[in-house]
This record gives structure tokens, C-alpha cells and sequence, in this order.
């Protein structure tokens, strides 16, 4: 029987950490506004796909799992780029996630994303067998810019079976109709992966990819209090500079401004999650910020109120 789960986020962590297939998740938002996100997960059988919206300037960690590979686009044909990968991605464009890899993306505004997965090995057969092609192998990230009538096709497949289990869910729990779907999504998958151009990358994009996937792994260890450029640039072996170009590529700011965001978002999430201990004053110190007044400034102009209404407000859980 189809799984369908359609859920709304005002929170953007918890938006970040229910998105299927990336298990370390970390949205910082960089935007000022009140966050509004979206989420629909549809798991036929061996094909699940999901479809995220959100409307706030961001950057976002993904961490793939091993168990499915997945096959990621943009599903507003009109949407305009974001930086995925230390890349520009359009909507012309086409991602496939290597199993355990790491990756940044960041956008500018609101996004409508579209993906889909089958299981480990699974699009590497169905490769083989419907276009006589190898593709590489489960670890590899793939990046296309396919054909357009078949990006076109696996867009509106996409988008015909989210409208089916927002409105016709019955349609959906009938076995043959759900094999009919997942053949022409399988199909589409295949087409948009094997069939148009390969933007391969250059050793110095494996190597700054290589830098980034560091520097988060180290943030994660460190996630708990406030950490400054120089104690990252000597614990990652990196200058300044090639920290720099890093994050300018693939978080489109410098170091400086993301660690700011990070921090100020960590301050955001401790105050909605409080206990009956938790001050304005003592959050913002947790995480560095001494200049109270210079705090509280900052936090208004990145999130649209004083960080005092946000602790007054009901907890997140």
C-alpha cells in the first residue's frame, strides 16, 4: 500500500532533519522573513519521491544515505539558480547524490525541489537494461544537463503522481496503476542520467568538495558552542583564503558570515526550545554574543522580532 505524508514546517530544522535520505541535515537561514516550508513524501514501491518548498534564503547541509540512490531537480521550470554542490543549478539541470556524500546547497529565496529514489544498485541496473549504459557506480555523484524533453517528462510524472496523493489517493493504492508509475518513473530516471551532457568536475572542485565535507564534519563535532575562523583553518590544515574561496563556492558568503548565521540561528533554536532556565541573556552568551544590545539588533533584522517574543512563544518540541 502507498505511504503518502504531507507535513508544513515553521520550524526549519525540523524541516531540515524530515527530509528523506539525508541523514545530517543543517538549514541556516540567511533571510530575513518567517520561515514557511512544505513536505510531501510518496513511497509507491521501489520508487519514493518527495517534493520540498520553502521560502527563505538559506544554506543547507545535505548528508547522503547509503541505502538509496536518488535523483534530484528543480520542479518550478522557470525557478531561477541556486548553488548546489559549489555550482550554479538551474532549472535545465539534474542530480544525482553518490551514497555517503556530502554536500552544501545554498539558495537566494523560495525553492521548489523535486526527488526521487530507488534502492542501492537499482539505477545502475535499470541503466543497463533499458539504455544499455553503464552509469558509475553508487558512491559517484552524477550532474546532468539532460535532453529537455526528458527532464520535461520526469517533471511531470513527478508532478502528476504529487497531485494524485493530494487529491486522488485511491488511484494510487491500485497495484497496477502503481506499477504503471513506477515504469515510466524509472524510465524518465534513466533517460535524464544517461542521455544529454555530463558536467564532470575538475580535481579542484573534488578538492574544495574534500575542504567543505571537513569543515562540517568538524562543525558537527563542535555543535554545541561558538567556534571562530582561526581554531577551524588550524584543526582543517587550510588557510584562510582556500577556507574562503570554499565557502564563497559552495554557501555563496564568506567563512566569517556563515559561522555568524550558524551561531545567531543556534541562539533562535535554544530559545524555542527552552526550559524554565533559559534567558535571552544566557543563550545569546552560549554562543558568543557579548554585545547585548548589538545582539538583539542583529536577531531582529535576520528573523523579523525580538529575540525576547520568540522565547515567549510556546516551545518546539
Amino acid at each position: 500500500m502507498v505511504s503518502i505524508v504531507h507535513r508544513t514546517f515553521s520550524d526549519p530544522n525540523s524541516y531540515a532533519q524530515t527530509i528523506r535520505g539525508a541523514h545530517t541535515c543543517d538549514l541556516t537561514v540567511s533571510e530575513r522573513g518567517v520561515f514557511d516550508a512544505q513536505l510531501t513524501i510518496i513511497d509507491l514501491d521501489r520508487v519514493w519521491l518527495q517534493r520540498g518548498r520553502d521560502n527563505l534564503a538559506r544554506a543547507l547541509h545535505i548528508g547522503v544515505e547509503e541505502a538509496r540512490r536518488s535523483v534530484v531537480f528543480l520542479a518550478d521550470p522557470q525557478a531561477p539558480p541556486h548553488i548546489q554542490s559549489g555550482k550554479e543549478f538551474g532549472a535545465d539541470d539534474v542530480a544525482s547524490f553518490g551514497q555517503a556524500s556530502s554536500h552544501f546547497q545554498r539558495t537566494f529565496g523560495p525553492i521548489d525541489w523535486a526527488a526521487m529514489s530507488l534502492p542501492a544498485g537499482c539505477l545502475e541496473d535499470a541503466a543497463r537494461t533499458i539504455a544499455g549504459r553503464d552509469i558509475p557506480d553508487p558512491s559517484t555523484s552524477l550532474w546532468m544537463k539532460p535532453f529537455g524533453e526528458h527532464l520535461n517528462r520526469l517533471r511531470d510524472l513527478h508532478h502528476a503522481v504529487d497531485r494524485m496523493a493530494r487529491f486522488d489517493e485511491k488511484a494510487l493504492d491500485h497495484p497496477e496503476v502503481q506499477r504503471a508509475l513506477e515504469h515510466s518513473l524509472i524510465v524518465a530516471m534513466v533517460a535524464c542520467v544517461t542521455a544529454g551532457t555530463d558536467r564532470d568536475r575538475g580535481y579542484g572542485w573534488h578538492r574544495h568538495q574534500q575542504v567543505m565535507r571537513l569543515f562540517k564534519e568538524w562543525l558537527e563535532t563542535n555543535l554545541g558552542r561558538a567556534v571562530y575562523l582561526p581554531e577551524i583553518c588550524a584543526a582543517l590544515d587550510v588557510s584562510a583564503p582556500t577556507l574562503r574561496r570554499c565557502c564563497e563556492e559552495h554557501l555563496g558568503m564568506s567563512p566569517m558570515r556563515y559561522l555568524r548565521l550558524r551561531r545567531m540561528n543556534l541562539v533562535r533554536q535554544q530559545l524555542q526550545q527552552r526550559d524554565s532556565s533559559t534567558s535571552v541573556t544566557a543563550a545569546a552568551m552560549n554562543f558568543g554574543f557579548w554585545h547585548l544590545g548589538r545582539f538583539a539588533a542583529e536577531y531582529h533584522s535576520l528573523f523579523g522580532e525580538m529575540p525576547s517574543v520568540t522565547l515567549a512563544q510556546p516551545p518546539i518540541s
